[in-house]
């Protein structure tokens, strides 16, 4: 009878835990909608051309007019200075074959329904997986992480809960490496896109990168050096990251198939507008 009533409280505490995720998620949603006007007016003639399925993703950022006004306005100025990021080319599978080859490379993939056990979105990077001998640039892989960071803002669990970065180092040479990556990626990441990283755990790290990754992240936000986490263990990630819900090589079930991810992708893109930041700065009538 006892066990009966430990097993009863625990059930009631797990629905109890869903009524509240629910119940914040529709807080959530219904805030943004509610702030959506106020953003366009803030904006003016800047959201012109902007649909509200882009403008939504700032206010789920933050729930506040000012903040996402702000990043909004950010992230246009940072575009229209640094067009290789998402304009020029435009950052479309189907129409660039140096993104598509670094994708399907695999450096950072984003399984389809592989959320945190915070409800967040998860991106699996695998650095030793980018051979930058096989002629891409450090743009290529730039613009390969902005397009996976925009596709996943699709989903709502990035949109509501943001996302866990795991990054498996595991194999990691100096070949793998070009100090000219990060500094792209960092000066779009920080302050421009509307995304929320909450957590970052590096697995297997080598000596060489903790020392090279020591100097870079004193440029970054001090909540964000804060969030990142360097582990040895891959016990740790279990803790974060339901392990069936893993990719196979890291003792879970996922048989995620990239190719076919990215091949989905580049179909969706035939029947634009698709949901991407792009039309932020090239407006859907253009």
């Amino acid at each position: 009878l006892r066990c009966e009533r430990t097993w009863t409280k625990v059930a009631m505490a797990e629905q109890q835990n869903k009524t509240m995720d629910a119940t914040t998620t529709s807080g959530v949603k219904e805030k943004a909608l509610e702030l959506l006007p106020a953003l366009k007016e803030e904006l003016g003639k800047e959201a012109d051309g902007v649909d509200d399925t882009n403008l939504l993703k700032f206010l789920y950022w933050k729930q506040d007019v000012g903040r996402a006004s702000e990043r909004f306005r950010h992230h246009m100025t940072w575009r229209k200075g640094h067009g290789y990021s998402f304009d020029d080319p435009p950052l479309f599978v189907s129409k660039d074959p140096a993104l598509k080859k670094v994708l399907e490379s695999e450096v950072l993939v984003a399984p389809e329904g592989l959320v945190c056990k915070e409800g967040g979105s998860v991106l699996i990077g695998r650095l030793r997986n980018n051979d930058m001998s096989d002629g891409r640039t450090p743009v290529d892989v730039a613009r390969m992480f902005f397009f996976v960071v925009d596709r996943v803002l699709q989903r709502e669990s990035t949109k509501l809960h943001g996302v866990t970065i795991f990054h498996d180092l595991r194999g990691l040479s100096r070949n793998n490496i070009d100090i000219r990556i990060p500094k792209l990626i960092f000066k779009g990441l920080f302050g421009t896109i509307p995304i929320q990283i909450k957590a970052v755990y590096l697995l297997n790290a080598p000596g060489f990168f903790k020392a090279i990754f020591k100097v870079l992240s004193m440029a970054f936000p001090s909540k964000m050096r804060a969030r990142i986490h360097f582990i040895d263990d891959i016990s740790d990630i279990y803790e974060v990251i339901d392990k069936d819900s893993l990719l196979e090589e890291h003792g879970g079930k996922s048989d995620h198939d990239t190719a076919k991810w990215v091949a989905n992708l580049a179909e969706q893109e035939k029947n634009e507008p698709i949901d991407s930041l792009y039309y932020c700065l090239q407006k859907t009538s253009d």
